[in-house]
């Protein structure tokens, strides 16, 4: 046998032990949701915010709502403003 035909017979036999020690392995399965999972959305969450204490430059006070509470105070603070907004526009005519 010529050196070359050794090579390539090396080359097909060595590789062979290295593909048969391959294993496949299926990826871990995702745990289902546990109930604190499921109780704690995001809108649930509490947030807490300072407040700044009217009157006063110093004082503040921590407000602690969930998001979805601070998204409909906010929502009023925004139809307020809005409502004075009309109501001094309608005054100085």
């Amino acid at each position: 046998m010529s050196k070359s035909s050794l090579i390539a017979a090396a080359l097909f036999v060595i590789p062979a032990p290295a593909v048969a020690q391959i294993v496949f392995v299926d990826p871990p399965a995702i745990a289902p949701p546990t109930r604190a999972d499921k109780a704690k959305s995001d809108t649930e969450k509490i947030e807490c915010r300072a407040e700044d204490t009217l009157g006063s430059r110093l004082e503040r006070h921590q407000v602690c709502l969930t998001k979805e509470q601070w998204w409909a105070y906010e929502q009023e603070d925004k139809q307020r403003v809005q409502e004075w907004q009309i109501i001094g526009y309608r005054n100085t005519r």
